[in-house]
């Protein structure tokens, strides 16, 4: 049997294991096949930045900056650099310590650099944080101090020995160089030489490829190796071939690379450079699952196994590069990978309980509570459904297998295997790594969480689409089960755009379903996008303006803009519209983002849309659109109160219908808390509390005790418990129903929401 050993190579994650690799384990070992794993993300970083890594940094950035400015570096970033050399023993002293204390120990160093006494180092973040905390943080900033001095140190190394390094992804761009050596212009091969240059860089060929050949030797195996490498962003890239590089030259003919994640699926399927098969034998697409068992079956040489590969690309005889047929569906080899796929994406969850947690960071990029999920945290990453069930904007890849191709998983048997992995890591945040999560299995797993024994209750957050199934009453469920924030597309916040992308949804809706997210004390984050191919500026002003008015109006904590892009599996690409054609593009070997004509005339918005967004969140919402860009824009032409309109027609709405009896399919559960009664002259009261506030109802003395227990925990018939009010009640039952909803007496009624 081959040693598999299945690697996540830099940088990806700081705070926590990065979920792909840990799904492959846990499908291997479900065919009887051990692997083992190892996050060459977080190791690295720990080599680098510690006492010895940074003795080494110091020492080469100091033969590098010289006494003077030169060598293509400016006045200014020379000084800086001299202040980190003149500064260097402090570094060194601190490194473990501030590490440490962002691992969530040493926590007395917090209260040592909230001091602020200038015994620490610092740089130009760490100055500028200092500065907006008015030079007097409290013991409660040195989280996001502590992020700034390490974002600092990145920096220094970034502009003094390696351009191409970032704390999160080592070149965060495939197209970094176009090779000199390329006969045609026109080649998507051009730039691969580029991207070569990058996985030799100072970092990988100083720290990475040390810390390969004692990962190497450690191994300690006479077996045939299989290393398996998840590249799920094109930053990873660069790290994914110098590892295969230095696999090939320590085991030699005795090692088979295999490379996959959503990087592989996305930019890689129409690759025509054969250079990249020096480095990785199979390129492994989509799911992964069907594809691995294939390649497994053939290395072991199973018979049978001769039909070939599924879902696979790899180099034959002559240099010929070849994509499987089964890639594009038939015969009996697609089947049987189609149904591995289907059985592996319903059933498989990733194990983490062997991840030793406390060698994760927890950075702090800024104070917005929305922001900080992604970081602040450790959290388990698992999906809800695989795929994404609208599969309808235009502008998303919605011909490629992970949106395509939808799969609800068992959220009962995944409920029991996070709680499982809660306890044995101590780790009881979830993070939802779905396209867009089901609302049906996100009420589900509330449901599940709010009866979840005697154990602490888990938290957990995701990527949803806003739609209306998203009410008060569902938002409030998902709350009081655990459901901290949502992050989801808005793309273009107006209604013609909207319909032009294919969203599905109105402004209505979204402010309908923001509000109830809001109400129940939901995070919300918003994904934005400026520059569509017929996008003119006086939609990109509009659209930023209802930006902002949902910003004031208190529906959105953060959110992001993205220039558009058009790729090459997507909906508009598939079927361009009238006005979009696709013009030449940079060299790239990597096929999948598309230049299109007049993609430039949108360059100039980025940076105000950026200023506009920052001021926003935090809370400078009435500053006018316009004055957000350094050159002069057309003023919007949307209502000052579209969105408050919007909020009060939702209000309206709201409070109408929980005067409305229950459906009688429907399901209710109480989420206020245990209701206790007060004897009053003449009858009793009901008291409890709700969103921080006391609730009463006043009843009869024995109705009030026949009704405590209808109210008790768990999901209860509408129906049956809309009679059994009106039995006790009579004609006041009707206010006395009105009083429970907005108390935290909540509908359930989507359950059986088919697809979502």
């Amino acid at each position: 049997m081959k040693h598999i050993l299945l690697i996540q190579p830099p940088f990806v994650q700081l705070n926590g294991p990065y979920p792909s690799l840990y799904y492959l384990r846990a499908f291997l070992r479900n065919r009887g096949v051990k692997a083992a794993i190892r996050d060459h993300s977080i190791g690295l970083f720990g080599r680098i930045f510690c006492r010895d890594g940074l003795e080494r940094i110091f020492a080469d950035a100091e033969a590098q900056v010289g006494t003077g400015p030169g060598k293509g570096m400016d006045r200014q970033t020379w000084k800086t650099a001299a202040r980190f050399l003149s500064e260097a023993g402090r570094w060194i002293r601190c490194i473990d310590r501030l590490l440490n204390f962002l691992r969530g120990r040493d926590r007395e160093w917090g209260h040592s650099l909230a001091l602020a006494n200038g015994v620490f180092p610092g740089g130009p973040r760490f100055d500028a944080c200092l500065e907006g905390l008015g030079g007097n943080p409290l013991p409660e900033d040195a989280p996001l101090l502590a992020s700034k001095l390490l974002a600092d140190l990145a920096d220094f190394i970034r502009y003094v020995l390696d351009p191409g390094f970032s704390l999160v992804r080592y070149g965060d761009s495939t197209c970094l160089a176009v090779s000199a050596d390329s006969t045609d212009s026109r080649s998507p091969a051009g730039d691969f030489a580029g991207v070569l240059a990058n996985s030799r860089g100072y970092i990988l060929r100083n720290f990475y490829t040390p810390y390969l050949d004692k990962e190497w030797a450690e191994l300690d195996c006479g077996d045939p190796v299989i290393l398996g490498l998840s590249i799920p962003f094109p930053g990873s890239l660069a790290g994914a071939l110098c590892c295969a590089a230095s696999a090939k030259r320590y085991f030699g003919t005795g090692v088979r690379v295999i490379a996959g994640g959503g990087y592989v699926n996305t930019e890689l399927r129409f690759l025509s450079d054969p250079r990249v098969f020096d480095y990785v034998d199979y390129l492994s697409f989509d799911r992964g699952y069907g594809s691995l068992d294939a390649i497994l079956e053939r290395e072991e040489h199973v018979p049978g196994s001769g039909e070939g590969l599924y879902k696979t690309m790899f180099r034959a005889a002559g240099n010929q590069i070849i994509a499987d047929p089964a890639i594009a569906g038939g015969g009996t080899l697609a089947a049987r990978g189609r149904e591995i796929d289907d059985w592996a994406s319903r059933t498989v969850f990733p194990d983490y309980s062997d991840v030793d947690f406390s060698r994760y960071i927890c950075p702090v990029d800024d104070l917005n509570p929305m922001h900080r999920l992604w970081t602040d945290g450790r959290w388990l990453k698992v999906y809800l459904a695989h795929g994404c069930y609208w599969q309808k904007c235009r502008f998303c890849d919605t011909t490629l297998d992970y949106i395509r191709s939808y799969r609800k998983v068992d959220v009962e048997a995944l409920y029991r295997h996070l709680r499982e992995q809660a306890e044995q890591t101590g780790v009881f945040g979830v993070h939802l790594v779905d396209e867009a999560a089901p609302p049906a299995s996100l009420i589900r797993l509330a449901l599940l969480n709010l009866d979840g024994g005697e154990g602490p209750p888990l938290s957990f957050w995701g990527n949803i689409r806003f739609e209306k199934t998203f009410d008060p009453d569902t938002a409030a469920l998902l709350a009081a089960g655990g459901l901290v924030g949502v992050s989801g597309g808005v793309e273009v916040a107006t209604e013609a755009g909207f319909e032009r992308i294919g969203k599905g949804i109105t402004l209505a809706a979204l402010v309908r379903c923001c509000a109830a997210f809001k109400e129940a004390g939901i995070l919300i984050h918003a994904y934005l996008i400026y520059g569509y191919w017929d996008q003119d500026e006086q939609e990109i002003v509009d659209s930023a303006e209802i930006t902002r008015q949902f910003f004031a109006a208190g529906l959105l904590d953060s959110a992001f803009w993205h220039p558009f892009v058009l790729t090459r599996h997507s909906g508009l690409y598939a079927a361009p519209p009238s006005g979009l054609t696709c013009a030449a593009g940079k060299p790239c070997f990597a096929l999948n983002d598309l230049s299109f004509e007049g993609e430039e005339r949108f360059h100039k918005y980025g940076e105000g849309l950026d200023r506009l967004l920052a001021a926003w969140m935090a809370g400078e919402c009435n500053c006018p659109v316009d004055r957000g860009f350094s050159f002069k824009v057309k003023r919007p032409a949307v209502a000052p109160g579209l969105v408050a309109g919007l909020l009060n027609e939702y209000a309206r709405d709201r409070d109408r219908s929980r005067e409305v009896p229950p459906s009688p399919s429907g399901g209710l559960i109480f989420l206020g808390s245990r209701p206790l009664v007060r004897e009053k002259p003449g009858g009793a009261e009901l008291y409890w509390y709700w969103r921080r506030e006391e609730h009463t109802l006043s009843l009869a003395r024995g109705a009030a005790s026949l009704l405590l227990p209808a109210l008790g925990r768990g999901l209860f018939p509408a129906a049956d418990f809309y009679t059994r009010l009106l039995e006790l009640l009579g004609p006041s039952a009707p206010a006395a129903w009105k009083v429970l909803r907005e108390g935290g007496l909540t509908s359930v009624t989507d359950l059986t929401a088919g697809h979502r």
